[in-house]
């Protein structure tokens, strides 16, 4: 494929497009069976906050992936979205059974000390809206409702995982771009800004042909394009 930067192998295409869809391979309820791995299940649930993760993005949310980042240290809390004057603290539950009231307790506990952390020292005029939620792929019990209510916990449940464009494209040029892979390292410590032209593919070929590239790939391209700058 011919770029205005240069040719794209399609091998390099057909590459990515294959890793891309084994990565998605999670899309589906993961099996019972004891050949599954330890792995799969961890991605599985990886899946499910990066695609939550997405959908606060997509509405102009900076979002970090503590709970990928962090593991068991993110302190009860997935993913921290900012915005403007707002952060939502959100804790994703990809599950087959549903969310209880102890789920709810431990999310609130871990807003109200980030809230602690967070307005220290800071005047009332200056803070932040700051509120947890909740999303879960199944129902959340009756008894998790009421206490989420009670809490100020915002809920949403029976969001299943969906498709979505899940590959980054970071702009470094006005008119280019390099694009980062679910699969790939940097893929959850970097920051979209929409307002800088940072948006979302589906494919590496629609991403190409809008003049973003693939680092490992095309190393040669994106030394190019920073030379213009």
């Amino acid at each position: 494929m011919l770029t205005p930067y240069g040719e794209i192998p399609d091998d390099d295409i057909q590459a990515l497009e294959f890793k891309l869809r084994w990565y998605l391979r999670y899309g589906n309820l993961p099996t019972l069976s004891k050949r599954e791995t330890e792995q799969a299940r961890m991605d599985y649930g990886f899946q499910y906050e990066r695609y939550v993760g997405h959908l606060f993005e997509a509405n102009g949310y900076r979002v970090e992936y503590t709970g990928i980042r962090k593991g068991v240290e993110d302190g009860g809390i997935d993913l921290v979205a900012r915005a403007p004057r707002k952060i939502r603290l959100i804790q994703c539950k990809r599950w087959r059974i549903p969310v209880g009231i102890d789920v709810i307790s431990r999310l609130h506990g871990a807003v109200d000390r980030f809230i602690w952390e967070e307005r220290q020292g800071k005047p009332a005029r200056c803070r932040t809206n700051i509120c947890g939620v909740l999303f879960s792929s199944g129902p959340l019990t009756d008894d998790a409702k009421a206490l989420a209510t009670h809490l100020g916990i915002l809920s949403q449940e029976n969001h299943p995982y969906r498709p979505y464009p899940a590959i980054k494209g970071k702009r470094i040029t006005p008119n280019a771009g390099k694009i980062l892979m679910p699969f790939d390292a940097s893929y959850d410590k970097t920051t979209m800004d929409l307002s800088r032209g940072d948006c979302f593919f589906s494919s590496p070929k629609d991403a190409f042909l809008r003049c973003f590239f693939y680092p490992p790939y095309h190393a040669d391209i994106l030394k190019k394009i920073r030379t213009e700058l």
